[in-house]
Protein backbone atom coordinates (compact mmCIF):
# COMPACT_ATOMS: atom_id res chain seq x y z
CA UNK A 1 0.00 0.00 0.00
CA UNK A 2 2.58 1.93 0.67
CA UNK A 3 4.79 1.20 -2.27
CA UNK A 4 2.01 2.24 -4.46
CA UNK A 5 1.08 5.29 -2.46
CA UNK A 6 4.78 6.46 -3.06
CA UNK A 7 4.62 5.47 -7.03
CA UNK A 8 1.48 7.52 -6.81
CA UNK A 9 3.10 10.74 -5.21
CA UNK A 10 6.15 10.90 -7.33
CA UNK A 11 4.54 10.74 -10.41
CA UNK A 12 1.72 13.57 -9.20
CA UNK A 13 4.63 15.85 -8.26
CA UNK A 14 6.08 15.21 -11.67
CA UNK A 15 3.10 15.97 -13.47
CA UNK A 16 3.03 18.86 -11.22
CA UNK A 17 6.31 20.24 -12.18
CA UNK A 18 5.90 19.53 -15.56
CA UNK A 19 2.73 21.74 -15.66
CA UNK A 20 3.85 24.55 -13.60
CA UNK A 21 7.19 25.12 -16.20
CA UNK A 22 4.25 24.74 -18.90
CA UNK A 23 2.47 27.76 -17.07
CA UNK A 24 5.43 29.70 -16.81
CA UNK A 25 6.45 29.41 -19.93
CA UNK A 26 3.40 30.30 -21.25
CA UNK A 27 2.79 33.68 -19.56
CA UNK A 28 6.36 34.32 -20.16
CA UNK A 29 6.17 34.00 -23.02
CA UNK A 30 3.05 36.06 -24.09
CA UNK A 31 4.40 38.93 -21.65
CA UNK A 32 7.81 39.25 -23.09
CA UNK A 33 6.18 39.44 -26.78
CA UNK A 34 4.23 42.11 -25.30
CA UNK A 35 6.51 43.73 -23.86
CA UNK A 36 9.17 44.00 -26.68
CA UNK A 37 6.77 45.30 -28.76
CA UNK A 38 7.72 48.80 -30.60
CA UNK A 39 5.85 51.18 -28.00
CA UNK A 40 8.28 53.64 -27.29
CA UNK A 41 9.49 56.84 -28.55
CA UNK A 42 13.06 57.82 -29.43
CA UNK A 43 13.96 61.70 -29.57
CA UNK A 44 15.34 62.46 -33.10
CA UNK A 45 18.28 64.10 -31.93
CA UNK A 46 19.52 60.98 -30.27
CA UNK A 47 22.96 58.97 -31.55
CA UNK A 48 22.34 55.20 -32.10
CA UNK A 49 24.14 54.27 -29.60
CA UNK A 50 21.88 56.46 -27.09
CA UNK A 51 19.05 55.04 -28.86
CA UNK A 52 20.53 51.63 -28.83
CA UNK A 53 20.95 51.73 -24.97
CA UNK A 54 17.39 53.65 -23.99
CA UNK A 55 15.83 50.40 -26.11
CA UNK A 56 18.07 47.79 -24.01
CA UNK A 57 16.91 49.52 -20.36
CA UNK A 58 12.94 49.81 -21.91
CA UNK A 59 13.54 46.02 -22.91
CA UNK A 60 15.18 44.82 -19.62
CA UNK A 61 12.26 46.94 -17.46
CA UNK A 62 9.50 45.25 -19.98
CA UNK A 63 11.26 42.05 -19.33
CA UNK A 64 11.53 42.37 -15.75
CA UNK A 65 7.54 43.26 -15.53
CA UNK A 66 7.00 39.85 -17.50
CA UNK A 67 8.95 37.59 -15.27
CA UNK A 68 7.01 39.58 -12.09
CA UNK A 69 3.84 38.39 -14.15
CA UNK A 70 4.52 35.22 -15.03
CA UNK A 71 5.82 34.43 -11.21
CA UNK A 72 2.57 35.49 -10.10
CA UNK A 73 0.09 34.04 -12.18
CA UNK A 74 2.26 30.57 -11.85
CA UNK A 75 2.85 31.07 -8.17
CA UNK A 76 -0.91 31.55 -7.68
CA UNK A 77 -2.02 28.65 -10.13
CA UNK A 78 0.43 26.24 -8.45
CA UNK A 79 -0.44 27.20 -4.81
CA UNK A 80 -4.29 26.13 -5.85
CA UNK A 81 -3.93 23.21 -7.71
CA UNK A 82 -1.31 22.33 -4.56
CA UNK A 83 -3.71 22.99 -1.93
CA UNK A 84 -6.52 20.93 -4.04
CA UNK A 85 -3.23 18.09 -4.45
CA UNK A 86 -2.72 17.85 -0.87
CA UNK A 87 -6.27 17.56 -0.07
CA UNK A 88 -6.95 14.38 -1.86
CA UNK A 89 -3.61 13.17 -0.61
CA UNK A 90 -4.01 13.90 2.93
CA UNK A 91 -7.59 12.38 3.46
CA UNK A 92 -6.70 8.83 3.03
CA UNK A 93 -4.13 9.58 5.64
CA UNK A 94 -6.83 11.71 7.90
CA UNK A 95 -9.16 8.86 7.83
CA UNK A 96 -6.45 6.26 8.26
CA UNK A 97 -5.79 8.02 11.21
CA UNK A 98 -9.70 8.37 11.99
CA UNK A 99 -10.30 4.53 11.86
CA UNK A 100 -7.34 4.01 14.04
CA UNK A 101 -8.14 5.92 16.66
CA UNK A 102 -11.63 4.20 16.70
CA UNK A 103 -9.75 1.16 16.64
CA UNK A 104 -7.86 1.51 19.90
CA UNK A 105 -10.65 2.79 21.59
CA UNK A 106 -13.31 -0.30 20.54
CA UNK A 107 -10.41 -2.43 21.30
CA UNK A 108 -9.62 -0.83 24.65
CA UNK A 109 -13.11 -1.52 25.19
CA UNK A 110 -13.63 -5.30 24.32
CA UNK A 111 -10.63 -5.16 26.58
CA UNK A 112 -11.70 -3.68 29.30
CA UNK A 113 -14.60 -5.73 30.34
CA UNK A 114 -12.64 -9.06 30.80
CA UNK A 115 -10.19 -7.40 32.69
CA UNK A 116 -12.66 -5.59 35.28
CA UNK A 117 -14.29 -8.87 35.64
CA UNK A 118 -11.10 -10.63 36.54
CA UNK A 119 -9.58 -7.79 38.72
CA UNK A 120 -13.65 -7.74 40.62
CA UNK A 121 -13.20 -11.30 41.24
CA UNK A 122 -9.53 -11.60 42.35
CA UNK A 123 -10.27 -7.95 44.67
CA UNK A 124 -13.56 -9.60 46.47
CA UNK A 125 -11.49 -13.09 47.00
CA UNK A 126 -8.58 -10.91 48.55
CA UNK A 127 -11.26 -9.26 50.62
CA UNK A 128 -14.03 -11.47 51.81
CA UNK A 129 -13.26 -15.02 53.44
CA UNK A 130 -14.75 -16.72 50.79
CA UNK A 131 -15.75 -20.65 50.92
CA UNK A 132 -14.28 -23.12 48.19
CA UNK A 133 -17.50 -23.09 46.40
CA UNK A 134 -17.03 -19.36 46.11
CA UNK A 135 -13.48 -19.68 45.27
CA UNK A 136 -14.45 -22.23 42.41
CA UNK A 137 -17.23 -19.65 40.48
CA UNK A 138 -14.22 -16.77 41.10
CA UNK A 139 -11.66 -18.98 39.15
CA UNK A 140 -14.36 -20.02 36.73
CA UNK A 141 -15.17 -16.59 36.34
CA UNK A 142 -11.56 -15.61 35.82
CA UNK A 143 -10.67 -18.22 33.39
CA UNK A 144 -13.55 -17.35 31.07
CA UNK A 145 -12.56 -13.74 31.11
CA UNK A 146 -9.09 -14.66 30.63
CA UNK A 147 -10.20 -16.94 27.38
CA UNK A 148 -11.95 -13.96 26.19
CA UNK A 149 -8.92 -11.68 25.84
CA UNK A 150 -7.03 -14.56 24.46
CA UNK A 151 -9.28 -14.70 22.15
CA UNK A 152 -9.40 -11.04 21.18
CA UNK A 153 -5.81 -11.07 21.48
CA UNK A 154 -5.22 -13.96 18.87
CA UNK A 155 -7.70 -11.93 16.44
CA UNK A 156 -6.08 -8.52 16.52
CA UNK A 157 -2.81 -10.42 15.62
CA UNK A 158 -4.17 -12.03 12.53
CA UNK A 159 -5.82 -9.51 11.90
CA UNK A 160 -2.76 -7.38 11.55
CA UNK A 161 -0.58 -10.19 10.20
CA UNK A 162 -2.88 -9.90 7.02
CA UNK A 163 -2.69 -6.59 6.67
CA UNK A 164 0.88 -6.54 6.93
CA UNK A 165 0.78 -8.97 3.44
CA UNK A 166 2.65 -11.94 5.69
CA UNK A 167 -0.02 -14.68 6.79
CA UNK A 168 -0.17 -17.87 5.04
CA UNK A 169 2.08 -20.01 2.88
CA UNK A 170 2.46 -19.52 -1.26
CA UNK A 171 -0.88 -19.85 -3.94
CA UNK A 172 -1.88 -23.53 -4.48
CA UNK A 173 -4.52 -24.77 -6.39
CA UNK A 174 -7.32 -26.54 -4.90
CA UNK A 175 -10.94 -27.41 -5.61
CA UNK A 176 -13.37 -24.58 -3.69
CA UNK A 177 -16.40 -26.45 -3.60
CA UNK A 178 -14.21 -29.63 -1.72
CA UNK A 179 -12.82 -26.87 0.76
CA UNK A 180 -16.59 -25.62 1.35
CA UNK A 181 -17.60 -29.09 2.00
CA UNK A 182 -15.28 -29.80 4.54
CA UNK A 183 -15.68 -26.45 6.00
CA UNK A 184 -18.91 -26.82 6.49
CA UNK A 185 -18.56 -30.69 8.02
CA UNK A 186 -16.12 -29.09 10.50
CA UNK A 187 -18.95 -26.28 11.54
CA UNK A 188 -21.11 -28.57 12.15
CA UNK A 189 -19.60 -31.36 13.98
CA UNK A 190 -17.64 -28.42 16.13
CA UNK A 191 -21.63 -27.07 16.90
CA UNK A 192 -23.65 -29.85 16.94
CA UNK A 193 -26.67 -27.86 18.04
CA UNK A 194 -26.80 -26.27 14.49
CA UNK A 195 -28.98 -27.05 12.46
CA UNK A 196 -27.87 -28.50 8.85
CA UNK A 197 -27.19 -25.93 5.70
CA UNK A 198 -29.02 -26.42 2.42
CA UNK A 199 -25.76 -27.01 0.25
CA UNK A 200 -25.04 -26.73 -3.78
CA UNK A 201 -21.59 -26.62 -4.51
CA UNK A 202 -20.69 -26.66 -8.35
CA UNK A 203 -17.99 -29.52 -9.49
CA UNK A 204 -14.55 -29.21 -10.54
CA UNK A 205 -14.13 -25.67 -9.32
CA UNK A 206 -10.63 -25.04 -9.45
CA UNK A 207 -9.01 -21.14 -7.52
CA UNK A 208 -5.85 -20.48 -6.60
CA UNK A 209 -4.67 -19.23 -2.93
CA UNK A 210 -4.72 -20.93 0.61
CA UNK A 211 -7.13 -23.42 1.50
CA UNK A 212 -6.79 -23.02 5.02
CA UNK A 213 -7.51 -19.80 4.83
CA UNK A 214 -10.01 -20.05 2.32
CA UNK A 215 -11.95 -22.37 5.22
CA UNK A 216 -11.01 -19.45 8.09
CA UNK A 217 -13.32 -17.41 5.91
CA UNK A 218 -16.12 -19.76 5.48
CA UNK A 219 -16.27 -21.11 8.53
CA UNK A 220 -16.22 -17.18 9.66
CA UNK A 221 -19.61 -16.34 7.44
CA UNK A 222 -21.12 -19.85 9.43
CA UNK A 223 -20.47 -18.50 12.44
CA UNK A 224 -21.62 -14.56 12.03
CA UNK A 225 -24.89 -16.21 10.31
CA UNK A 226 -25.65 -18.83 13.10
CA UNK A 227 -24.69 -16.90 16.01
CA UNK A 228 -26.85 -13.54 14.83
CA UNK A 229 -29.72 -15.75 13.31
CA UNK A 230 -30.31 -17.50 15.83
CA UNK A 231 -31.00 -21.76 16.35
CA UNK A 232 -33.91 -21.28 14.08
CA UNK A 233 -31.67 -19.85 11.02
CA UNK A 234 -31.78 -21.84 7.50
CA UNK A 235 -28.12 -21.78 5.86
CA UNK A 236 -27.69 -22.09 2.07
CA UNK A 237 -24.22 -22.62 0.53
CA UNK A 238 -23.69 -22.75 -2.83
CA UNK A 239 -20.26 -22.31 -5.37
CA UNK A 240 -20.89 -21.32 -8.64
CA UNK A 241 -18.00 -19.96 -11.45
CA UNK A 242 -17.56 -17.37 -14.04
CA UNK A 243 -15.50 -17.29 -16.89
CA UNK A 244 -12.54 -15.79 -14.27
CA UNK A 245 -13.60 -15.93 -11.40
CA UNK A 246 -15.39 -18.82 -8.51
CA UNK A 247 -17.92 -17.61 -6.26
CA UNK A 248 -18.95 -18.81 -2.88
CA UNK A 249 -22.64 -17.34 -1.27
CA UNK A 250 -23.78 -18.22 2.09
CA UNK A 251 -27.22 -16.88 2.63
CA UNK A 252 -29.35 -16.80 5.64
CA UNK A 253 -33.21 -16.08 6.47
CA UNK A 254 -31.93 -14.00 9.82
CA UNK A 255 -33.22 -10.79 10.74
CA UNK A 256 -30.90 -9.41 8.27
CA UNK A 257 -28.44 -6.11 8.39
CA UNK A 258 -30.03 -2.49 8.19
CA UNK A 259 -28.79 -0.39 5.50
CA UNK A 260 -27.13 2.25 7.08
CA UNK A 261 -25.31 -0.80 8.82
CA UNK A 262 -23.91 -2.79 5.77
CA UNK A 263 -21.35 0.28 5.12
CA UNK A 264 -19.50 -0.72 8.46
CA UNK A 265 -20.28 -4.22 8.71
CA UNK A 266 -16.71 -5.13 7.99
CA UNK A 267 -15.16 -3.07 10.24
CA UNK A 268 -12.63 -4.20 13.70
CA UNK A 269 -15.09 -4.58 16.58
CA UNK A 270 -18.20 -2.79 14.46
CA UNK A 271 -21.34 -5.09 16.00
CA UNK A 272 -25.09 -5.14 14.74
CA UNK A 273 -26.32 -5.27 17.77
CA UNK A 274 -24.11 -4.42 20.79
CA UNK A 275 -26.86 -4.37 23.56
CA UNK A 276 -26.72 -6.72 26.64
CA UNK A 277 -28.82 -9.84 24.55
CA UNK A 278 -26.73 -9.57 21.79
CA UNK A 279 -25.13 -12.51 21.39
CA UNK A 280 -21.00 -13.32 22.26
CA UNK A 281 -18.43 -11.87 20.07
CA UNK A 282 -16.08 -8.78 19.59
CA UNK A 283 -17.22 -7.92 16.16
CA UNK A 284 -13.64 -9.09 14.26
CA UNK A 285 -15.02 -11.97 12.51
CA UNK A 286 -16.02 -10.32 9.22
CA UNK A 287 -13.37 -7.86 9.79
CA UNK A 288 -10.58 -10.53 9.37
CA UNK A 289 -12.74 -12.69 6.45
CA UNK A 290 -12.46 -9.66 4.21
CA UNK A 291 -8.92 -9.09 5.25
CA UNK A 292 -8.12 -12.73 4.38
CA UNK A 293 -9.84 -12.56 1.05
CA UNK A 294 -8.02 -9.56 -0.11
CA UNK A 295 -4.91 -11.60 1.17
CA UNK A 296 -5.85 -14.25 -1.14
CA UNK A 297 -6.48 -11.83 -4.36
CA UNK A 298 -10.48 -12.18 -3.61
CA UNK A 299 -12.91 -9.94 -2.19
CA UNK A 300 -15.84 -10.45 0.55
CA UNK A 301 -19.16 -8.15 0.17
CA UNK A 302 -22.32 -8.50 1.49
CA UNK A 303 -26.27 -7.75 0.92
CA UNK A 304 -28.89 -8.00 2.99
CA UNK A 305 -32.61 -7.09 3.55
CA UNK A 306 -33.93 -6.39 7.11
CA UNK A 307 -36.40 -9.07 7.88
CA UNK A 308 -35.43 -11.83 4.92
CA UNK A 309 -31.73 -12.05 5.65
CA UNK A 310 -28.42 -12.02 3.87
CA UNK A 311 -25.53 -13.28 1.52
CA UNK A 312 -22.33 -13.04 2.27
CA UNK A 313 -20.03 -13.20 -1.34
CA UNK A 314 -16.31 -14.04 -1.43
CA UNK A 315 -14.95 -14.40 -4.55
CA UNK A 316 -11.66 -16.08 -5.94
CA UNK A 317 -9.91 -15.82 -9.10
CA UNK A 318 -10.26 -19.31 -11.31
CA UNK A 319 -7.98 -21.77 -12.48
CA UNK A 320 -8.78 -22.74 -16.00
Amino acid sequence: MFRQARRRLTLLYIGLFAFVLGVFSVVFYVGFRTVLGPAFDVAPDLSTAQAAGLAYRVALERVGIALIVANIVTVGLVGTVAWILANRTLRPIRDAHARQRRFVADASHEMRTPLAAIRATAESGLEQATTAEAMRRGMTTIVASTERLTRITNDLLLLARTDDRILGSPAEPFDLSVTVAESIATFHLAQPGSRPSRVNLAPDLRVGGDPAITERIVTNLFDNAFRYGGPAVSVTVATSATEREALVEVSDNGPGIATVDLARIFEPFFRVRADAGSPEGNGLGLAIARSLAERTGGRLTVSSQPGIGSTFRLTLPRLR
